[in-house]
């Protein structure tokens, strides 16, 4: 059975921007985002690749305040993208209003999120991250296969702390790299 062909562009115009996205969050889950946001360690480096985009790219983030690996990980792409606006356009979705856009991000045939979809200037596709570090998916691929999901739950939850956003501040800008090239 082929995937539903969708509209991503339109999906993402009809998404929300971060500001509109974090009125709709609720109590401990919206606190926890915005302190997220603003523990966010961006380096002089991080900062100023932001600011030296030179073409638009476009992310559509499938985001839910429930999810705590949306809590730890989508702030830190509304922090790259408050560097620079106007060259890093992200817009929010939500999963449950669009089952047929979860469908074609799943992770291991599970409806895991945040999905974080680039786009180039282009609208081109050329990539995706979620719904954590690869280190993150490593700790609970190798827990599932070994039935002891909890302790790679614990895992996860250790390098989150030890790591403070580094490989996700990577793994994206990497992305970010991609859809904002302008050769080969």
């Amino acid at each position: 059975m082929a995937v539903e062909k969708l509209d991503l562009k339109a999906i993402w115009e009809q998404g929300k921007d971060w500001n509109a996205w974090l009125s709709i969050c609720q109590g401990p889950q919206r606190e926890e985002l915005e302190r997220i946001y603003k523990e966010v360690p961006l380096s002089s480096a991080d900062v100023a690749a932001m600011k030296a985009l030179s073409r638009p790219v476009h992310v559509l983030a499938l985001a839910e305040d429930w999810c705590g690996d949306v809590r730890r990980n989508v702030p830190v792409l509304a922090r790259l993208a408050a560097e620079n606006p106007q060259m890093l356009r992200v817009r929010y979705t939500d999963k449950e209003t669009k089952p047929a856009l979860m469908v074609r991000y799943l992770t291991n045939a599970a409806e895991a999120i945040p999905i974080l979809v680039f786009f180039n200037d282009g609208f081109v596709e050329v990539g995706n991250w979620g719904p954590r570090p690869n280190e993150c998916k490593r700790f609970m691929a190798r827990g599932k296969a070994a039935g002891k999901i909890d302790e790679a739950r614990e895992k996860i939850g250790a390098f989150y702390k030890a790591d403070n956003h580094k490989s996700t501040i990577a793994e994206i800008r990497a992305l970010i790299d991609i859809a904002s090239a302008t050769g080969a």
